[in-house]
């Protein structure tokens, strides 16, 4: 069993190169490698949401990640773990928290490696935290992926919370807020309960707000949030992919508010930070790296510090696999065989791309009606969401108002059958593939 536990901390630090923080701390944190045997890998997760998740999203890396580092081929399955819980107790965030503030304990400032590209923005939080809701409110921090933000915006959480364990503090993706708020509609379920959650709160941390573009109801929704918590006097910290003046579709009042506290950008890191990231992130998995490997990462791996962190974790990883010390050969081997940053593809330049090229209003493609111009929005915005960013059916079936998987499934495929008949579709959707790609460039 000792072989399997090693085995498996290993699988886990190579998927870091190419999955989030966040999609390991919720996915991953609470799986074991339970059995290796007769070319059979049995998962053992803590629930049905992270085993169906692994399964539907992550299987085939999970079995070459296997592949890579034993040198044999298995097949993978999921099992969830049995327990027996009182009636009372509830199941809780997948993320470990002692209430549902959605904040990751381990994104604290002792962690976080602070450098000149970021020095300004961790400064403004740290200030937040010794006077939340009076200095700097709204504080707005923005950066490109994997730069840090999410992290600082839970160390402000975490902090604020160690120093008042009474503080109300709850973290969320702007995706979340937009979802609930939905459904509450949908559902025609009043949205007092909805309210209360985002507003009797001390400090509200909203991360990706660049979801909120083009979304009528919901950025009227979030205005009447943000204006009672700030007249309240309760502190408010925001992330986006951009300065709030850049994102498109932004009420006005909204880019106001937002820009209306302290905005502060984190680039990113320079040779130095680099280089301590890595010594600092080696040191907390146990292992010492020599001064020039830790230089040869630095310098040859460019792009965020997610990137960063995963190639440290993979020579980590087959270093141990391989019971070799972390040699320059050894380095060179896994810089020459680490792709190249892709350029990430936002779920929101895709759905925004395809509404503005059809004409139809966010709300409206996400709504229950059924006329062919927005059935057509739907499933080609299903199309090219799995095609371009390889989400599954469930997850693409969230961002269309919450759809049924089956309902996902039988649109894009109705595109994939049309497309070999349409010259006219096939050209449409030319001209969005070249429209959303070249947001990234």
């Amino acid at each position: 069993m000792q072989n399997e536990v090693k085995l498996w901390k290993n699988t886990i630090s190579c998927l870091e190169t190419e999955l989030s923080k966040a999609t390991i701390g919720a996915f991953f944190a609470d799986t074991e490698l339970l059995s290796l045997e007769e070319g059979k890998a049995k998962i053992l997760c803590s629930n049905g949401i992270s085993a169906d998740y692994l399964r539907n999203r992550y299987k085939t890396k999970i079995q070459d990640t296997l592949t890579t580092l034993t040198g044999k081929d298995y097949t993978v399955s999921f099992e969830v773990k049995k327990v027996t819980l009182p009636q009372d107790q509830d199941l809780g965030p997948i993320f470990k928290s002692s209430q549902n503030d959605g904040l990751v304990v381990s994104y604290n400032f002792d962690s976080l490696v602070v450098g000149f590209s970021n020095r300004l923005a961790v400064s403004v939080a740290k200030a937040v935290v010794e006077q939340p809701g009076s200095l700097h409110n709204p504080l707005f921090v923005h950066s490109g992926v994997g730069l840090g933000k999410t992290h600082l915006m839970h160390a402000v959480g975490n902090a604020i919370k160690e120093r008042n364990p009474k503080a109300k503090v709850l973290y969320s993706p702007a995706e979340s807020f937009g979802n609930a708020l939905i459904k509450a509609i949908q559902n025609r379920r009043p949205t007092s309960s909805f309210r209360k959650k985002y507003r009797m709160v001390d400090v509200l941390l909203i991360d990706d707000i660049q979801f909120f573009a083009g979304r009528q109801s919901t950025q009227e929704e979030f205005f009447n949030t943000f204006n009672e918590l700030h007249l309240a006097n309760k502190q408010i910290v925001l992330a986006s992919d951009r300065h709030p003046s850049e994102i498109k579709k932004l009420e006005q009042r909204l880019v106001s508010r937002f820009s209306g506290g302290m905005v502060a950008d984190m680039q990113e890191p320079d040779l130095d930070m680099k280089i301590e990231i890595l010594r600092r992130k080696a040191r907390e998995k146990g292992a010492t790296l020599k001064d020039e490997v830790l230089l040869q990462v630095a310098e040859q791996i460019t792009g965020n510090i997610r990137q960063l962190e995963g190639v440290l974790n993979q020579i980590l990883a087959i270093s141990a696999s391989q019971n070799l010390d972390p040699t320059e050969e050894l380095v060179a081997g896994v810089i020459k065989n680490t792709p190249c940053p892709q350029k990430f593809i936002s779920t929101e330049d895709i759905v925004q791309s395809v509404c503005d090229h059809f004409g139809i209003d966010l709300e409206i493609m996400s709504s229950k009606k059924r006329s062919q111009n927005i059935v057509l929005t739907r499933q080609v915005t299903a199309y090219l969401l799995r095609n371009l960013s390889q989400m599954s059916f469930k997850d693409i079936g969230e961002v269309l108002g919450g759809r049924d998987h089956t309902t996902v499934i039988h649109g894009v495929e109705k595109i994939e059958k049309n497309l070999k008949e349409s010259p006219l579709l096939k050209n449409q959707i030319n001209h969005l593939r070249v429209d959303i790609l070249g947001k990234t460039s």
